[in-house]
């Protein structure tokens, strides 16, 4: 999974697109309003992911978020394509869907 990875995410009404550098069980990245943090984790086909969302101060654009937002992500990755969904802080009215795409 190392690599530069195009994200479009959903999350509610919200949908955006960011870039996110997975590198050593790493995740950095952001889109031009959020900052994203965590780490992944591999098993064969599936992947897990530990993402925590920060607003990013610096935005001219209307924030969605006031603070950060941990998530727990998991799903599944097949060649340069992976998915990932889960909750904000275990909640199930805080639903994320990532479709990522790896850069070349």
């Amino acid at each position: 999974m190392e690599g530069i990875w195009y994200a479009h995410f959903t999350s509610g009404e919200v949908h955006g697109e960011g870039i996110a550098v997975l590198h050593n069980g790493k995740i950095e990245g952001g889109d031009p309003v959020h900052m994203y943090t965590g780490s992944y984790q591999e098993d064969g086909p599936h992947v897990y992911a530990n993402l925590r969302v920060s607003p990013y101060a610096g935005s001219s654009l209307p924030a969605d978020l006031t603070h950060p937002v941990e998530f727990f992500l998991q799903g599944s990755i097949t060649g340069n394509s992976a998915t990932v969904s889960g909750h904000a802080d275990n909640r199930p009215d805080s639903r994320l869907q990532v479709e990522l795409h790896k850069g070349e």
